[in-house]
């Protein structure tokens, strides 16, 4: 489980998100780590308090679901400042690295570290669902913050990626309606969709990895890590916007589709010899983010699987649009579970 460090003042925190490695030629491994620095807030300012009950009105909240736990958790994040300028130690089978740059101006990093494969056999572990994982640390150098760990999970040079959004594709949102998005956020236990984690697993059996690619904000990670869980979803990389507040705090968790093309562009240039499936759903932008990222690597990608949300279906122009582009082997968009199960079978599953 990836868990967040927090130093004993409770004034600096790390969360390490979920890495992979893979190995390259001349006997190397390549790891790519991620994670965020920031400044835990003691006493929400006024600027804040004003931003909550902003929040509150929109979502019609009572003040006890404002004083509920999963409320308290969720919206501390949000207003946590960004821990910019802040050096990086990784500890990677039993070596030390202190990576290249040090932590944006968000309090964002990433970077690459390479290891033997005979390194990384010598520390590699198992997890439940059969993917080979290599277990690290991370901490803050010359800081007292608390270190903190996570998962790089190891994968072939060549197989299937299944690159799955989340909002509305795998988790129930309702990101067509403001009020039960932001509810749905914020107030209540997250839902999976029905059935989707049982042919997650299916695929998983089949030797496929998973990275979640959504536009869902960072400060989220630990509640969609928990859904993940507890739903029994594979495991794999999870990559979540960089989202920092400001006024238009409703405007900006609500309009959140930036970044997720760039996002899949890195995982197939640095998994060049890697296959992917992408699975989405047509309430906002991912058939036409993933159409182009079809055309602009047609032999990578195996099929492009949309599910239709009852408050935008996928048709008209955009469905043409879809259909004129891509094959009809490679493209398919269903309802449910079901459906999604019977068009892998005719697609790519084994």
């Amino acid at each position: 489980m990836i868990r967040m460090g927090r130093s004993k003042t409770g004034t600096s925190a790390l969360l390490a998100y979920p890495g992979f490695g893979y190995p390259t030629a001349g006997g190397q491994c390549r790891i790519y780590l991620s994670g965020v620095v920031w400044q835990e807030p003691v006493v929400f300012n006024l600027r804040q308090r004003m931003m909550i009950r902003m929040l509150a009105g929109v979502m019609k909240a009572t003040p006890e679901e404002l004083q509920s736990q999963p409320f308290q958790d969720r919206i501390a994040p949000f207003m946590a400042e960004a821990d910019g300028r802040q050096p990086i130690i990784v500890e990677l089978a039993g070596r030390t690295h202190r990576l290249g740059k040090k932590t944006r101006k968000n309090g964002h990093f990433r970077d690459f570290v390479s290891l033997s494969n005979a390194e990384v056999e010598s520390a590699a572990e198992v997890d439940e669902f059969g993917n080979r994982t290599l277990p690290y640390r991370l901490a803050v150098a010359d800081s007292q913050a608390a270190p903190t760990t996570g998962l790089i999970y190891l994968l072939d040079r060549r197989g299937t990626s299944v690159i799955s959004d989340i909002d509305d594709t795998i988790k129930d949102s309702a990101v067509g309606d403001r009020q039960q998005l932001l509810s749905n956020t914020f107030l209540r236990d997250f839902r999976s969709v029905a059935g989707m984690a049982d042919v997650y697993r299916h695929w998983s059996d089949q030797g496929a990895s998973f990275h979640y690619v959504s536009s869902s904000p960072w400060q989220l990670f630990i509640s969609l890590l928990a859904m993940n869980v507890e739903h029994r979803f594979p495991a794999g990389t999870m990559h979540l916007r960089n989202f920092r507040l400001r006024d238009q705090l409703l405007r900006k968790v609500i309009l959140r589709r930036q970044g997720k093309a760039t996002t899949i562009r890195f995982l197939l240039n640095n998994l060049p010899e890697r296959n992917f499936v992408l699975v989405g759903d047509s309430g906002e932008k991912d058939p036409e983010i993933y159409r182009k990222i079809c055309l602009k690597y047609p032999s990578r990608i195996k099929a492009m699987l949309i599910r239709e949300v009852p408050n935008r279906p996928l048709e008209g122009e955009r469905l043409r649009r879809l259909t004129d582009a891509l094959p009809a082997n490679r493209f398919g968009k269903f309802t449910d579970a079901a459906e999604l199960r019977d068009l892998a079978k005719r697609m790519f599953e084994n």
